[in-house]
């Protein structure tokens, strides 16, 4: 009998815990994004672009587009000679024009999801710092000794989000580690 309730107790240690609701949320979330993804029309050309590529892209006015279609138009033996399709270069216009508020959307999107995570981030942040504050206190006294190790990793994982910072602000300023003469002229 004992044999069978260890049997059934490692059986429910090893069954996957189910997951959390923020957890199948988001999943479900993410599902959606990429169904739009996937139904978003590709390019043809799977290659990549490159930084230099990418920035000529984005740095060109869509009114630049339009006055060389114009000229184009305006001088045909010059845009034919360098082969200019006027369509191409307003059809990239108006490609711009209709999925450039797909990205402020997405980009918004982003912005207010991560808005949600910090908020509730922030409560959790708080109660915690809070909880070390006393835990900092409680070590001290003979009661703490049993967790004195938890404290102490506490402040190393808070303290790896902050070494970056504290690093460089504890360098003393130039003129003080000078031997101090330009702070005797500033006090005159």
């Amino acid at each position: 009998m004992e044999n069978k309730t260890n049997t059934q107790a490692v059986a429910a240690a090893d069954a996957p815990a189910p997951p959390n609701p923020p957890t199948v949320d988001a999943q479900e979330k993410i599902a959606r994004l990429r169904a739009i993804e996937a139904d978003f029309p590709n390019e043809s050309d799977p290659k990549p672009l490159t930084k230099a590529e990418l920035r000529l892209a984005t740095v060109t006015a869509m009114a630049f587009l339009e006055k060389a279609a114009l000229f184009a138009e305006a001088a045909p033996d010059v845009g034919g000679a360098l082969a200019v399709d006027c369509a191409v270069l307003r059809d990239a216009i108006a490609y711009e024009l209709a999925y450039g508020g797909v990205v402020d959307e997405t980009q918004a999107l982003a912005r207010r999801v991560q808005m949600a995570i910090a908020r509730k981030k922030l409560k959790a942040v708080k109660v915690a710092r809070a909880l070390y504050r006393v835990a900092k206190g409680y070590v001290t006294s003979d009661a703490g000794d049993l967790v004195k190790t938890h404290v102490r990793e506490m402040g190393r994982a808070l303290n790896r989000h902050r070494n970056g910072r504290k690093a460089s602000s504890r360098q003393p300023p130039a003129s003080a580690a000078s031997g101090g003469a330009g702070s005797a002229e500033t006090n005159k």
